[in-house]
């Protein structure tokens, strides 16, 4: 009977620690946007048969086309701001076609673009530059697309909260 419960306390122990303790593997932030569209980034869309631009977690700008991918748009260059004030620039100069697939679904394409490299970049290494341990709304980005038609410069302008994870273990503690 010992032995049994000793076991069966060993397994919940087991378990109860693999729930609770976490490792991340490198530093990392997190970026969490709401994606909510305007009704002139609506407007934008159409005209360009998008279906959506959005920001990932993991600091990537995804595109989603419909189906035919004709439009001819280059991604020029990507701002990032805090308190309304830029604190990073990000050029790229490629056409979106010519990006990662990201996702092909039906009669709708995904392109990706990783802004990960060029967060630590602008964002440092260390949190402790815009003090970013808890979600942040203050952020904000600018998606500067250029129309090879018309030779228009379209910006599209998204708000996001970013925080920081730090590379290690962590502790979670389960509230009931």
């Amino acid at each position: 009977m010992k032995k049994v419960l000793i076991t069966l306390t060993v397994i919940f122990l087991i378990f109860f620690l693999n729930m609770c303790i976490r490792y991340t593997p490198e530093n990392h932030y997190i970026l969490v946007s709401d994606n909510q569209v305007t009704e002139k980034e609506k407007n934008i869309y159409e005209s360009l048969k998008l279906k959506s631009i959005r920001l990932s977690e993991e600091q990537s700008l995804f595109f989603e086309f419909y189906d035919d991918l004709k439009n001819d748009l280059d991604l020029i260059k990507v701002e990032i701001l805090y308190e309304n004030k830029i604190i990073g620039i990000i050029n790229i100069n490629k056409k979106i076609s010519s990006l990662e697939n990201s996702w092909r679904g039906n009669k709708i394409i995904s392109k990706e673009y990783k802004l990960k490299d060029d967060f630590f970049k602008i964002m440092g290494k260390d949190y402790k530059k815009y003090d970013i341990t808890y979600p942040n709304r203050k952020f904000e980005i600018i998606i500067y697309l250029e129309n090879l038609n018309t030779y228009e410069i379209i910006k599209i302008k998204k708000k996001f909260s970013l925080y920081f994870r730090k590379k290690g273990f962590e502790f979670l503690i389960l509230s009931v």
